[in-house]
């Protein structure tokens, strides 16, 4: 169940009475950061504050992501030979989505989470592209790409980027993001991503790259088991 802001609060108490928010199963809610009266509603009904996200853009025709050069990487099309690397990469390279932020997830099941997500990708039933990352031609790392649109703009998205843990700080994410600028350079009008404001090295990546702040949010998430009578 996801409640969007903006919802008033006497909404959201009415939203997760007729959604079923008493039964056994997860929630989660988003709220602007300038709506604390939201975010107390939502926790008188149970939910609590697991990540503060903050979105990034750029406009596709100024983007800069720099250069990408690095020692031996290489950025490309997905295979259908990577498809065992890039879900090891997905099932162990986060630290700080909002599922591995939840103390009441649990590392493994954080960790299945992104790997089925990125599954998605890899079978063709989700976004419209898959990057690649190699170093020495090594899977090192991967970004997945989302397309939409939103008052008339054509908006491509960095649904996920990840990095292989012995890979990090080896240039590849920067690499990654800068395929994907100039790729969309000519496909969309705005660049956007998203991360936690926890995440400092990928907020730093992504401002080097050229992105701004463009709103923030406070995540939510309820966890009602099955035999805990609301």
């Amino acid at each position: 169940m996801q409640l969007d802001a903006p919802l008033a609060p006497e909404l959201a108490t009415r939203a997760l009475t007729t959604a079923g928010g008493d039964e056994a199963g997860f929630y989660y809610a988003k709220a602007p950061v300038d709506r604390i009266d939201i975010v107390r509603a939502l926790g008188a009904c149970g939910f609590y504050g697991v990540d503060v996200n903050v979105t990034f853009a750029a406009s596709a025709s100024d983007a800069r992501g720099g250069s990408r050069s690095g020692d031996g990487i290489d950025v490309r099309d997905a295979q259908s030979g990577d498809a065992d690397a890039v879900l090891e990469i997905a099932g162990s390279a986060f630290r700080y989505s909002r599922f591995h932020l939840d103390p009441a997830m649990g590392r493994d099941v954080a960790n299945r989470i992104k790997r089925e997500w990125i599954r998605n990708y890899v079978c063709g039933r989700r976004g419209v592209g898959l990057l690649v990352a190699s170093a020495r031609g090594t899977v090192a790392g991967f970004l997945a790409v989302l397309a939409t649109e939103r008052a008339g703009r054509r908006i491509r998205v960095i649904d996920l980027v990840a990095v292989s843990p012995r890979h990090q700080r080896r240039g590849v994410g920067r690499a990654l993001v800068t395929a994907f600028m100039e790729r969309s350079r000519f496909e969309a009008d705005l660049l956007e991503v998203g991360t936690q404001i926890a995440n400092v090295p990928s907020i730093q990546l992504y401002q080097g790259c050229g992105f701004s702040i463009d709103r923030a949010a406070y995540v939510l998430h309820r966890h009602v088991p099955a035999t805990v009578a609301v």
